[in-house]
């Protein structure tokens, strides 16, 4: 109880403060606090964390792949004209809103990637400069507030930056760990079957897409009958009926040829009717996933954390800087009697 009253006493006086900041400061630059959070729960908070940014990058860039594969295949199948066979028209208008929706799944890929990177890079800047060296820069300032009491302007200004400076610090060091950790546990709960499910059946579906439009842009070689030889005629000795009848199955063969070719250039419309009413629910299935995990959820996790850290960091402003007026002088007591 005395230890307890003499601290609290120690820690209101006018040297108490700075000294703790300054104490603070030196555990920082020696590493002191880096070593406890690694040592600690963060630093299995933080490994779960770095397996989940590398396991939803390589998901973005699978889910990018086969976006990209289906926007070329549906841009191929697109460009079909059949004029040449029945009438000027264009049946692959129903594509249109395949193809958009490839799109936008590309540029949320991208969206994802980025902020999945940006996330790395500020775990790695965190990991080796935020408590050991911004903190620690932090805990100086407001050491050296308290010191300046005197100078009430200077004193504030620095306490206001050591406190900011303090925030930055522990927020940089452990929102990218614990959003990566809720966000690790909500996936494999709730997402991680549905989003598996999802990139498979687009990855199939990308796949059948890629090989109707592949067939249609390099139809199979047309071949053609051989023309008899002058060794096959026999010279001016074969009847001009034999030429006529090698001359027909040319032209035959060379019809079925054409025929099979232009066949072969028709797309199955029956596939793409089934790729028309699965592949847009899966798309955006997978967008509404990769939103939640990737951006709402990193955001939200930075928002409330942020929010803790300012209520519980308070403006510090030195007891000292308060300046109590000074006692009321006694009142004068005038003499009224007469002289």
């Amino acid at each position: 109880m005395a230890f307890t009253t003499h601290a609290k006493k120690f820690l209101l006086s006018k040297r108490g403060g700075p000294t703790v900041w300054l104490i603070a400061a030196l555990l920082g630059f020696s590493g002191f606090f880096e070593l406890v959070a690694t040592r600690g729960p963060l630093g299995y908070v933080q490994n779960q964390a770095i397996a989940y940014l590398r396991v939803s990058e390589t998901r973005a860039f699978e889910a990018f792949a086969t976006a990209r594969t289906i926007d070329a295949a549906v841009s191929v199948l697109k460009s079909v004209d059949f004029s040449m066979i029945v009438v000027q028209a264009e049946p692959m208008e129903a594509l249109d809103p395949i193809d958009d929706l490839s799109k936008q799944f590309s540029d949320v890929m991208v969206l994802s990637l980025i902020v999945i990177l940006a996330q790395q890079l500020i775990l790695l800047i965190a990991h080796a400069w935020a408590l050991t060296i911004a903190l620690p820069i932090g805990c100086m300032l407001l050491a050296l507030a308290g010191l300046l009491y005197r100078r009430a302007a200077l004193s504030l200004h620095l306490a206001a930056l050591g406190r900011n400076i303090v925030i930055i610090a522990l927020f940089a060091r452990f929102t990218i760990p614990i959003a990566g950790w809720v966000g690790n546990s909500i996936t494999e709960k709730f997402l991680a079957g549905d989003l598996s499910a999802n990139l498979q059946l687009m990855n199939a579906s990308g796949g059948n897409l890629d090989r109707i439009s592949k067939k249609i842009a390099y139809p199979p070689n047309q071949t053609t009958a051989p023309s008899p030889s002058s060794s096959d005629q026999g010279g001016a000795q074969q009847s001009t009926i034999a030429k006529w009848m090698q001359e027909l199955q040319s032209a035959k063969t060379m019809i079925a040829n054409g025929t099979a070719a232009v066949q072969a250039m028709i797309p199955d419309r029956a596939a793409i009717d089934a790729f028309l009413t699965r592949l847009p629910n899966q798309i955006v299935r997978v967008i509404a996933i990769f939103l939640v995990q990737t951006i709402m959820t990193p955001f939200l996790v930075a928002f409330l954390f942020y929010s803790v850290l300012r209520s519980i960091i308070r403006p510090i402003q030195p007891i000292q800087l308060v300046r109590i007026p000074p006692p009321l002088a006694p009142p004068q007591v005038i003499d009224t009697e007469p002289v």
